[in-house]
């Protein structure tokens, strides 16, 4: 049934492409791919390289608070391998975090320190996308006339929502409360291997608790990676627009990171016909040019592409063996 549902939704995220491709054509596209300024392009690889190693130095900073990590190099590639994996997937960047911990467990940290880390790792970066968004859509809706549209204002509520049920169960971590307890106990109740998996789940949650209790200043430090990590991306994004001849103003740039990141949400495997189709809105709805967002979701399809195959490679080359060599995938294996 599952794969039914994502051919399903590969199925539409095409079909979406396709309409769009035939409304507005490849005419733009062509003449944005005539003008590349390849200086431009290294400017944006640099941005580029810059922000990834801003998420292996937060990892880092992370790990070494529930255990010793590797070196930077196997984090960086590492975090390029899970990225990448993650786009592939229905289910978005979340998805490539089992093989963070996986190619991190087989560099011989243990499994529950692994996943601890990966699980702060990710918390403080949602926490930061959440901050940013609310940010870019304020910033977006001052400059529209000093007012929010409909659509804005509801993405506003929405990410304060998100952001306050977050704070529920860190709050509750910071306390020493263990929300996934219940969870664990309705695993025990299934059996002995769903009980390996209910003790592998509460090591892990034991060494994230102890991380809010005890380290609240690499927390915060995290947070204000996460927020350089940001700028880096918004040189990314505008280096890499301005490289095809796309110009458009920061409030714009702000609301184009924003929808890319919307796309990613979307159940569609590299989030097909989504990005496209957002970039087209917001373009529509900040200079009345959909058809030149249609170009730059075609644009930023390229730089996903690029990166997903750099991690891709980064994953070839740690080896395909990975998960064979300690046992990564059972419950039992969660310490060296």
């Amino acid at each position: 049934m599952q794969r039914k549902v994502e051919l399903l939704a590969a199925a539409v995220g095409l079909a979406v492409l396709a309409l769009l491709g035939w409304r507005f054509g490849l005419t733009e596209l062509g003449v944005a791919l005539a003008r590349v300024r390849p200086s431009y392009l290294l400017v944006y690889l640099f941005f580029g390289c810059a922000a990834r190693l801003g998420y292996a130095l937060r990892w880092r900073l992370v790990a070494r608070t529930v255990a010793a990590s590797p070196p930077l190099a196997r984090l960086v590639a590492a975090r390029l391998a899970g990225d990448a994996t993650g786009f592939l997937l229905p289910t978005g960047k979340i998805s490539g975090d089992p093989v963070r911990v996986g190619l991190l467990y087989a560099d011989g940290v243990g499994g529950s320190e692994a996943s601890a880390g990966v699980a702060v790792d990710r918390i403080i970066e949602l926490i930061s996308n959440m901050l940013c968004a609310i940010a870019y859509v304020t910033v977006f809706s001052l400059a529209r006339a000093g007012a929010a549209g409909r659509p804005t204002l509801t993405l506003l509520v929405t990410s304060c929502l998100l952001l306050a049920a977050l704070a529920i169960p860190l709050q509750m971590l910071r306390r020493g409360l263990r929300p996934l307890e219940p969870l664990c106990r309705v695993m025990e109740q299934r059996g002995s291997r769903w009980a390996a998996w209910a003790g592998a789940l509460r090591r892990t949650e034991t060494h994230v608790l102890r991380f809010f209790r005890h380290h609240p200043v690499v927390f915060f430090q995290g947070l204000m990676i996460s927020l350089i990590i940001e700028g880096l991306i918004i040189g990314e994004y505008h280096f890499l627009l301005s490289a095809f001849g796309l110009i458009v103003s920061l409030p714009t740039l702000l609301m184009i990171m924003v929808a890319s990141g919307l796309a990613r949400a979307i159940p569609a495997p590299a989030g097909l016909g989504a990005l496209e189709a957002a970039q087209v809105t917001v373009l529509a709805a900040a200079t009345g040019q959909p058809g030149v967002g249609f170009v730059i979701g075609l644009v930023l399809r390229l730089h996903e592409t690029f990166w997903t195959g750099v991690g891709l490679l980064a994953l070839a080359q740690r080896g395909a063996a990975w998960p064979r060599r300690r046992g990564v995938l059972s419950p039992h294996g969660s310490t060296p």
